[in-house]
C-alpha cells in the first residue's frame, strides 16, 4: 500500500539514520501508524557515507546512558528484524601524544569506570599488539574501550526501518515535505506533492536540510553543510577484522577497518562549508570532488602514522557533506516557535553513534512531553534568532569541524564570526585589557590582563597563563571591588494582569513579594527538576525581571510561555539589549556607589535582597542587592544609552577605592568557593532543588505550581535524607600550580566504594584551596550524618586522594559577609 494517509500520530521529515530511529522507537511505545516522508531514498543525504564508529562515553552521565543504549540496539537489531547491520564490538583506541592529552585520557578512564563502561589504560608496547600498522614511537599510552564499535550506517538504518514498519509505521521514499502547516501558531499537518497528512506532531530530522527548511517556517536551526574527507585503502594483508576504530586526536585523525582495508579520515582545525548556495535538488549519494591541497596537513599526518602505507595503494579519495553546528552540539527537542515541531538535527558527524539514543530520546519527547533523559546543553530552544544567519553559519560551521578533535582546554577559542553581539562598554573594557571569549555571539571578558598579550597558546588543564591575573581579580573582590560587565545575561521582563500568575506557575519560590524584592529561584518541570536557575524582581505590582544566563536567554521564555494557561493576561518582552548589567562586588562597593548617590544604600535601607530604583551619577539605575561572588554586592541594572555613563562614574569613583575589572573566570572561581550552583554543570533538569540543596527556594505552601506534586512527594517520603544530595568539596595537599585540578566528573569514593562525582571544581583563590561541589548518591540515603563520617577520597586522574566533604560552603558558611 503506498498511497499516503490523510492523517497519522506524528510525521517525521527526513529518513536519515536520526529520523528512522525515531520512527522505530515510536513504534516501540506503542505509536502506530506514525509516517516517515523521505525526499529521495532513505540514508541518501550524509548517513550513507558515515564512518560508522560507535562510542558510549559522553560528557554527562545521561548521554553515555543513551550513547550505551545505542551499542545495546544495534547489537539487538539484527537478531530481531533479521536484517544485518554489520554490527561488530571491536572496540576504540584513543591515543595520547602528549602529557596533557594522557591526563585527559586518564580522566576519561576514571569516567569510564564510573560509567560502569570497561576500558584499559595502555603502553606503547599494548598499542602495537591490538593495531600493529599505527606507529607508536612517540605515543606515551592509549586509552581502549573494547565494548565500542563499528556498524554498517546503510544496513542499520535500513534494520530500523523494517523494524519500524514491522509494528505499524510507514515510510515514503521520493516524498518531499513541502512545508509544515499550522493553525493558530501550532503543527496541524505536513503538505507533499502526493497530498497532505494531518498531524499535531512533526519532527524535522533532515539533516543539512533542516536550517534552510526551518528557517522558511519562521524557526531557528544553526547549521551548515561542510565537506568531510577520508580515503580507504587497497586490501591490507593481515589486517584484522577485528581491529579497533583508532582516534589520534592531537592529529585530528582516526582510522577504522572496513572489509579487509584501512579506512582514514580526519577533522581538519578549518574545514569547508559547502552548500552555501543551497543543496542540489538532485543530490542523492553525491560525493564531492576531492580537495587534496585543503587537507594536505591532515594527510601528511596520517602518512606519517601509518607507515604501510607507502606500500598499500588508494582505493578510494572520498568526500561527503556532513553538517555542524556553531558550537558543534546537536539541536534536540520542541523549537519554541512552532508548537508542535520537533527537531533532531545537526549530529556533527556524530549521527551514527547518537542514532539510538537520539531516536529513543525523541520518541519519548514526543509521546510524553518530556525526553527520557536531561537534553542538556543540546536543546534546540538555546538557539538564538541571530543564528539563522546563513552566512554565520557557513562561516562557523567551518572552524565548528574542528571542534570534534584537537586538544580541548580552557584557552581554546573560537575564532571565526567573531565580534557579532557587543555589551554597551566593549571598546572601554578592550581598551582596560579585556580578554574575550565567545559565547553565543556576544563578545564575553574572562580576565584582564592590561599588557595586551591575549590569549595564551601553551595548553593546560590546570595553572594558566592567566592564573595570576584571576587571582588579583579574586583577591580584589575579597579586600577592596570589582567590576563585572554582565550585559550579555538574559533580562526577561514578564508584565500584564496575570505576570504574576505566570511566572509563579514555574518558579518553586514564592514570588508575590512587595515591589522592590528580588526573589532567587528556580523553573522547574513536572518531576520537580531544575529547568532555569533566575533571580526575579518584582519591579511594578504588574512587572517582573527575570535575570538568567545568556544561553538561556529563549529557552526560559518559553518555559513560561509553555505552562501558562492561554487565557492569561501578560506579555514577555526579551529585554536584553536594552539594558546593561553592572555588577560590582565588595566590602568597597557600597562605599563607592553611595558617593555616587544620594539614596540611602546603608545595610538597614537596603538589606540582601531588596531591589531599589536609585540615582546613580546623572542615572536612574535598579540596583538589586546580590553577588554571586559571595561578597557584598550590586546589581546594577539600567537602560543600555546609559551604561557607559555608569561605566565611568564607577570607575572614576572607585580609583581611590581599588576598584578593578574583573572578569568570568574571577566569578566562577569565587562562586566555587560559595558553592553556588552553576546551572548546567551542577544542577540541571533532572535535578531537584531537594537533591542540591536548594529546598530554601521552594514554598509547597504557595499553592500549585510545576512540579509541586513531585517534591512533596520527595520531601515527604525521604525526610532529611536524600538519595541524591550536593556537596561541597576541598582537596587538601593540592596547589595552584602543580594540582591536581578538580574539574568535571572526576569519581568521588567512600570507604572503598563509588559514591558521586565531581560536578564542577577549580582553585579557590580567596581560600587558597583547591574547591569544587559534587553529587553523592547512596540508595539509604545521603544523610548529613553519614557525610559528616568523612573517609571520602576522590579519583583523578587515576590517583586516589583523600577529599574533606561537607554540605556547607567552606567560604562563610553563613553567608555574612554578602548581608554584610
Amino acid at each position: 500500500m503506498t498511497d499516503l494517509p490523510n492523517s497519522a500520530p506524528a510525521v517525521i521529515i527526513g529518513g536519515g539514520i536520526i529520523g528512522v530511529s525515531t520512527l522505530y522507537h515510536l513504534a516501540r511505545a506503542g505509536v502506530e501508524g506514525a509516517v516517515l516522508l523521505e525526499r529521495k531514498t532513505l540514508a541518501s543525504g550524509t548517513t550513507w557515507h558515515a564512518a560508522g564508529i560507535v562510542g558510549q562515553l559522553r560528557e554527562s552521565g545521561a548521554q553515555t546512558d543513551l550513547s550505551k543504549h545505542t551499542a545495546r540496539l544495534f547489537n539487538e537489531l539484527e537478531i530481531e528484524t533479521g536484517q544485518a547491520t554489520g554490527y561488530k564490538q571491536n572496540g576504540t583506541l584513543h591515543l595520547a601524544l602528549s602529557d596533557l592529552r594522557w591526563e585527559q585520557l586518564l580522566r576519561n578512564h576514571d569516567h569510564a569506570a564510573r560509567m560502569e563502561i570497561p576500558s584499559h589504560l595502555l603502553s606503547p608496547a599494548a598499542i602495537r599488539e591490538l593495531f600493529p600498522q599505527v606507529e607508536t614511537d612517540d605515543v606515551l599510552g592509549g586509552f581502549h574501550v573494547p565494548s565500542n564499535g563499528q556498524v554498517n550506517p546503510l544496513d542499520v538504518t535500513q534494520a530500523m526501518a523494517k523494524g519500524a514498519k514491522a509494528k505499524g509505521s510507514r515510510v515514503f521514499e521520493n516524498t518531499p515535505a513541502l512545508r509544515i502547516l499550522t493553525k493558530g501558531g501550532r503543527v496541524c499537518g505536513v503538505e507533499t506533492p502526493k497530498g497532505v497528512i494531518a498531524t499535531e506532531k512533526v519532527l524535522l530530522a533532515g539533516g543539512m536540510w533542516t536550517s534552510r527548511f526551518a528557517a522558511a517556517h519562521g524557526v531557528t536551526v544553526p547549521l551548515h553543510a561542510t565537506e568531510h574527507f577520508y580515503i580507504v585503502t587497497e586490501p591490507v594483508q593481515g589486517l584484522s577484522r577485528a581491529l579497533p576504530a583508532l582516534v589520534v586526536a592531537e592529529e585530528r585523525i582516526y582510522a577504522k577497518e572496513d572489509a579487509g582495508k584501512l579506512l582514514i579520515g580526519g577533522f581538519e582545525a578549518q574545514g569547508k562549508a559547502w552548500g552555501q548556495k543551497g543543496i542540489p535538488e538532485d543530490f542523492e549519494f553525491d560525493e564531492l570532488p576531492f580537495d587534496m591541497d585543503h587537507v594536505a596537513t591532515e594527510f601528511e599526518k596520517i602518512f606519517a602514522r601509518f607507515p604501510m602505507l607507502e606500500d598499500v595503494g588508494i582505493h578510494t579519495f572520498f568526500n561527503g557533506p556532513e553538517s555542524f553546528t556553531p558550537d558543534g552540539r546537536p539541536y534536540l527537542g520542541p523549537a519554541p516557535e512552532m508548537p508542535g515541531l520537533f527537531v533532531a538535527a545537526g549530529m556533527n558527524s556524530n549521527g551514527i553513534l547518537n542514532s539510538g539514543g537520539v531516536g529513543l530520546t525523541m520518541a519519548h519527547w514526543m509521546t510524553e512531553g518530556m525526553p527520557i533523559r536531561a537534553a542538556g546543553t543540546m536543546l534546540t530552544v538555546r538557539a538564538h534568532p541571530f543564528q539563522r544567519n546563513a552566512a554565520y553559519n557557513a562561516e562557523r560551521a567551518a572552524e565548528s569541524v574542528g571542534f570534534h578533535y584537537g586538544l580541548q582546554w580552557p584557552g581554546r577559542q573560537i575564532e571565526s564570526a567573531r565580534g557579532i553581539r557587543r555589551v554597551p562598554v566593549h571598546d572601554r573594557l578592550v581598551a582596560a585589557g579585556a580578554v574575550m571569549a565567545e559565547r553565543i555571539g556576544w563578545e564575553v571578558p574572562m580576565y584582564f590582563d592590561p599588557s595586551g598579550a591575549g590569549w595564551p597558546d601553551r595548553p593546560s588543564l590546570g595553572w594558566q597563563d592567566w592564573s595570576p591575573m584571576v587571582r588579583d581579580e579574586c583577591l580584589a573582590a575579597r579586600d577592596a571591588a570589582v567590576l563585572i560587565d554582565q550585559s550579555m545575561y538574559g533580562k526577561i521582563l514578564v508584565q500584564g494582569p496575570d505576570a504574576l500568575k505566570a511566572l509563579d506557575r514555574v518558579s518553586g519560590a514564592r514570588l508575590d513579594v512587595a515591589v522592590g524584592t528580588s526573589v532567587y529561584t528556580q523553573f522547574l518541570n513536572t518531576k520537580g527538576g531544575i529547568e532555569a536557575d533566575v533571580t526575579v524582581t518584582r519591579l511594578a505590582d504588574r512587572q517582573f525581571m527575570v535575570i538568567t544566563g545568556h544561553p538561556s536567554q529563549h529557552r526560559d521564555q518559553a518555559h513560561i510561555r509553555d505552562y501558562a494557561d492561554p487565557d492569561w493576561r501578560f506579555e514577555i518582552f526579551d529585554a536584553t539589549p536594552a539594558y546593561g548589567l553592572l555588577t560590582i562586588h565588595g566590602p568597597k562597593s557600597r562605599a563607592i556607589l553611595q558617593a555616587l548617590s544620594g539614596d540611602d544604600l546603608s545595610n538597614d535601607a537596603f538589606p540582601f535582597g531588596a531591589a531599589r530604583e536609585i540615582d546613580l551619577a546623572h542615572a536612574r539605575v535598579w540596583a538589586v542587592r546580590r553577588s554571586f561572588l559571595g561578597e557584598l554586592g550590586y546589581e546594577l541594572l539600567m537602560p543600555t544609552e546609559f551604561t557607559a555613563h555608569v561605566y565611568e562614574a564607577l570607575m572614576r569613583e572607585g580609583g581611590a577605592h581599588g576598584l578593578r575589572h574583573a572578569g568570568m573566570f574571577a566569578l566562577n572561581a569565587c562562586r566555587l568557593e560559595k558553592a553556588f550552583r552553576h546551572f548546567g554543570h551542577d544542577i540541571a533538569e533532572e535535578d531537584t532543588p531537594y537533591e542540591t540543596g536548594l529546598g530554601f527556594a521552594v514554598a509547597l505552601d504557595k499553592g500549585d505550581f510545576v512540579g509541586r506534586e513531585a517534591l512533596a512527594a520527595q520531601k515527604a517520603g525521604e525526610g532529611a535524607a536524600t538519595r541524591v544530595r550536593t556537596v561541597t568539596l576541598r582537596l587538601p595537599g593540592a596547589t595552584a600550580e602543580e594540582g591536581p585540578y578538580l574539574i568535571h566528573n572526576e569519581p568521588l569514593w567512600k570507604d572503598g566504594v563509588m559514591v558521586g562525582h565531581v560536578t564542577s571544581g577549580g582553585w579557590g583563590w580567596r581560600l587558597d584551596a583547591m574547591v569544587g561541589l559534587g553529587s553523592l548518591e547512596r540508595a539509604e540515603g545521603v544523610s548529613k550524618a553519614w557525610i559528616d563520617e568523612g573517609r571520602f577520597e576522590v579519583q583523578v586522574a587515576g590517583r586516589m586522594m583523600p577529599i574533606e566533604v561537607q554540605l556547607q560552603p567552606f567560604l562563610d558558611p553563613k553567608g555574612t559577609i554578602m548581608r554584610g
